[in-house]
């Protein structure tokens, strides 16, 4: 079993300076790895003036956290992959991959939000369905190539690499040429450390995305789903990824499950640290996809019972929050692993002081996780 965690540089209404964001997320990744959690994760948003999460590199972020720890695994989730040049990326993260001893994981998504996408790039715009899937997947099939590939070549409608009639004047890039001196193939510089390359995953909340990712041979990280769906979409993963030669060995489970997360002495304070953000967080995602987003297939978004409902409670009675005591916290997790084949966690830090974080990193390095660990050892 697994437990990561998630950070966001949550800075609503902007009131703090960036650079308290970078030192704040530089102290909570070394107290994770102090403590011996498996792994981390951070996104990639652009534009936020809102400050949900203010961080528009996760490769650039990840590069200073390598040198800031030694154990902990260094998961960028996710990589806006049609925002990015493929080969670009494919030499940062490789590079990163370095920096870090091979401690690099990588999700990937197709972007969120639409102003994120089409101001970086237009043709991208997940409006258009088809071509925006059809761009993820020649950027994966870029970055994979790239990675190990030599010579690398990628001739297409959007990419030509090498360009025609181009030559290069060193002695050592006599092999990439044909008989008239032209470049068939470049040397992209370095491959990563890891072997053929870093752990990939892609981000979805539905049911094509999950099977995508099991036809691309990506492992699977979801938010937005509660467990009972979650595995469901994990047993349609599993189906697909038979046909295409099995999921990756570092998925257990039917996903990455991501969980908001906060421990403290009691229940009624850990939902005191947490209710104002869960239901800002709740009612973002209800604006963006919906409320339905938030609930079970046989549920109906319309019923007037939803808009009466408490948001904090809404997700406490549909496992999207593991909020409470340690004891408390460690009973859902168990649950949820009994029940739903849960064997990865990233577990989503709540937007709370330095103190109240500490006390939950520490609660659940000392209290929840080796209960939950000795519990599922002994099924």
């Amino acid at each position: 079993m697994r437990f990561d965690v998630f950070y966001v540089l949550a800075n609503q209404g902007r009131e703090r300076a960036w650079s308290d964001l970078l030192e704040e997320v530089r102290r909570r990744v070394v107290l994770a790895d102090e403590l011996g959690f498996d792994g981390m994760w951070l996104g990639e948003h652009h534009f936020d003036a809102e400050g949900t999460d203010q961080l528009p590199n996760p490769v650039l972020m990840c590069a200073d956290l390598a040198a800031r720890t030694s154990q902990i695994r260094l998961g960028m989730a996710a990589v806006s992959l049609p925002l990015w040049h493929p080969v670009r990326l494919a030499e940062d993260l490789a590079m990163l991959d370095h920096f870090s001893g091979g401690r690099v994981d990588v999700a990937f998504s197709r972007g969120i939000l639409a102003g994120e996408i089409v101001n970086l790039n237009p043709d991208a715009d997940r409006a258009d369905e088809a071509k925006s899937r059809a761009i993820f997947d020649e950027h994966l099939a870029m970055v994979r190539a790239a990675w190990t590939e030599d010579p690398f070549r990628w001739q297409s409608e959007r990419f030509q690499i090498p360009r025609p009639k181009m030559k290069w004047p060193a002695k050592a890039y006599e092999s990439y040429h044909d008989s008239d001196g032209y470049l068939t193939g470049l040397s992209v510089i370095p491959q990563p450390l890891q072997t053929p390359t870093p752990p990939l995953y892609a981000v979805s909340q539905g049911l094509e995305g999950f099977r995508s990712a099991a036809r691309q041979g990506l492992g699977i990280i979801t938010s937005h789903s509660t467990p009972r769906r979650a595995q469901k979409l994990g047993a349609a993963y599993a189906e697909v990824a038979a046909e295409h030669g099995g999921a990756p060995s570092y998925m257990p489970g039917p996903c990455v499950l991501v969980r908001d997360t906060c421990v403290a002495a009691t229940d009624a304070e850990a939902r005191e640290m947490m209710e104002d953000q869960v239901g800002v967080r709740f009612n973002l995602i209800k604006r963006v996809r919906g409320l339905g987003e938030w609930l079970e297939e046989d549920e109906d978004p319309n019923d007037p019972k939803f808009e009466s409902m408490k948001p904090f409670d809404l997700m406490m009675d549909r496992d999207y929050l593991l909020v409470g005591s340690p004891d408390t916290v460690a009973e859902r997790m168990i649950r949820m692993h009994r029940d739903y084949g849960i064997e990865h966690w990233s577990l989503a830090l709540g937007r709370v002081s330095d103190e109240q974080l500490e006390k939950t990193l520490r609660l659940l390095a000392d209290e929840v996780l080796p209960v939950v660990r000795k519990a599922a050892e002994n099924r």
